[in-house]
């Protein structure tokens, strides 16, 4: 291997900008949960569980159709088989997305 067989084509910053807005995007759920299990009548407990389940379908699509799922549905270029990191982040982040789902009403 020579220094001309080495390409660098891709950027660092879409998995950056990716799990940044991922992690925010988790904290913000959990924040939610927390919310939902202190305060929340039944009807809030329903609608947040729906939005826990619509963020990890997103994050589950984004896992299973690559990077048709973003350009399509949410007009992003995003190519998420060029970049492993954002390929199984995405299910990572669905599997933790999903224990923000709320389980105790009060």
């Amino acid at each position: 291997m020579t220094w001309n067989d080495i390409v660098i084509t891709n950027s660092i910053w879409p998995p950056v900008i990716y799990y940044i807005v991922s992690i925010i995007v988790g904290l913000l759920l959990f924040v939610g949960k927390y919310y939902v299990h202190r305060r929340a009548n039944f009807t809030v407990f329903m609608l947040y569980g729906l939005v826990v389940i619509f963020c990890g379908g997103c994050q589950l699509a984004l896992f299973r159709f690559g990077g048709g799922f973003p350009r399509d549905i949410l007009r992003v270029n995003l190519d998420v088989y060029s970049y492993d990191s954002i390929f199984y982040g995405s299910y990572l982040f669905a599997l933790v997305y999903a224990l923000a789902t709320p389980i105790r009403f009060k």
